[in-house]
């Protein structure tokens, strides 16, 4: 093992809850989200002794890994289940039954908003709000950290003048 790569137990305790959360925000379900998130992790672990700490990030590299575990989940379930997944996961509120009513309304809405977007917008709002920074949302897209920005800002916007629009 290299010096300046810590050890992989380290990794996994310090990432395992937002690669799991990022994943559960993807496919919706808690035992496809737990299903994707160990075969992250094992497909990071056997790929650990190729993993350089001085060209990326560990969290840009495991995030990398999720990503494309995601994506290949969905080709084996097809992407209506992605939508349909997504739209079913829901937010825990803990607010009276109407609020909590009200909410899920909103929520969905707002998937429904979020799914209508451009692929490159989606992918650069989960990983976004999975705690990665800009410069890593860049690399893991395959883009600039000013243009991960862009891609990022203009989803937003997107989803704020759809929500103008729709009253949502």
């Amino acid at each position: 093992m290299q010096a300046d790569r810590p050890p992989f137990e380290d990794l996994y305790r310090e990432y395992l809850g937002r690669i799991y959360a990022y994943i559960r925000a993807q496919v919706g379900a808690a035992a496809d989200a737990e299903d994707v998130t160990a075969q992250v992790f094992m497909n990071a672990y056997q790929a650990y002794a190729r993993f350089e700490p001085r060209n990326t990030t560990p969290a840009a590299w495991l995030f990398r890994i999720a990503r494309n575990a995601t994506l290949d989940h969905f080709r084996a379930h097809g992407r209506r289940e992605r939508l349909r997944r997504t739209i079913e996961h829901q937010p825990m509120a803990e607010e009276d039954p109407a609020g909590q009513a009200e909410d899920r309304i909103r929520y969905r809405a707002l998937l429904g908003q979020v799914a209508q977007l451009p692929e490159r917008q989606r992918d650069a709002i989960a990983l976004r709000h999975s705690g990665l920074s800009f410069d890593e949302v860049g690399t893991l897209m395959g883009c600039s950290e000013d243009a991960a920005k862009m891609l990022y800002h203009r989803a937003l916007k997107a989803l704020k003048d759809a929500v103008q629009r729709e009253g949502v």
